[in-house]
């Protein structure tokens, strides 16, 4: 049974943590098609004695947030949104649960003030607050795993600190292969598949894989395909 909990720090932040399942008895990654190397790269991380800091840039619907989900599944996982986080209920969390990994979606939205209590974790694994002329300081020993889409809103320092992987906006062949097996995996149809993953790039000349699964939970059949995708584009800018 799944044990996950759901924890508010503030109204604008939510943390999940998972402490059920070890990270030897996980299938990590069966939600993303590609990318073996930059799988291989995460996982010698996981195995590493000392965090290793992992930074994936790239557009939109290039993956980059499947990752960060798939690492849910880690013991001790805490994910956020950079334009949802506060450097307080960042602490707290931090002091509170001592997440062993760190994940941070769409960094670049982070304040820089907040990007700067990053710094120190991830080059000495020391947390150190001063707040109410009080100061609470710890050692923790945290991975950080994060996404952005434009690198040259995070602080020089904070950059230094990762190991960057640039993901590449997918190829029609790419986008057809990642679509279909992500949709045949929700038990959708072949043929639906392969229409709604066709429709997608030809029709509303979209990249993103979200488009296909949104039309995959509405369409029965090849023909609502069809309809569907005609509507989207007769209601569009």
């Amino acid at each position: 049974m799944n044990d996950n909990k759901i924890l508010k720090v503030s109204s604008d932040e939510t943390y999940k943590c998972i402490k059920e399942k070890s990270n030897e008895n996980l299938n990590l990654f069966e939600n993303i098609i590609g990318y073996e190397d930059v799988k291989k790269i995460f996982k010698m991380s996981l195995n590493s004695d000392k965090p290793v800091h992992i930074l994936l840039v790239g557009p939109p619907a290039s993956a980059k947030t499947l990752f960060m989900l798939e690492f849910l599944k880690l013991e001790r996982s805490y994910f956020t949104l950079g334009s949802h986080s506060t450097k307080a209920g960042m602490f707290d969390y931090l002091f509170d649960y001592r997440p062993r990994y760190l994940l941070v979606d769409e960094i670049e939205h982070m304040p820089y003030k907040d990007q700067t209590s990053l710094l120190s974790i991830m080059e000495t694994g020391i947390l150190t607050e001063t707040k109410s002329q009080k100061t609470r300081s710890t050692q923790l020993k945290t991975w950080i795993f994060a996404t952005c889409n434009n690198k040259e809103k995070l602080l020089s320092p904070l950059l230094s600190r990762f190991i960057i992987f640039h993901l590449k906006p997918y190829n029609r062949s790419k986008f057809i292969e990642v679509s279909n097996g992500i949709l045949l995996k929700n038990d959708i149809p072949s043929d639906i598949a392969n229409e709604i993953s066709e429709v997608v790039w030809k029709r509303l000349k979209s990249k993103d894989i979200r488009d296909c699964i949104k039309i995959s939970r509405l369409a029965k059949t090849v023909e609502d395909v069809e309809w569907i995708a005609k509507t989207l584009n007769q209601y569009r800018k």
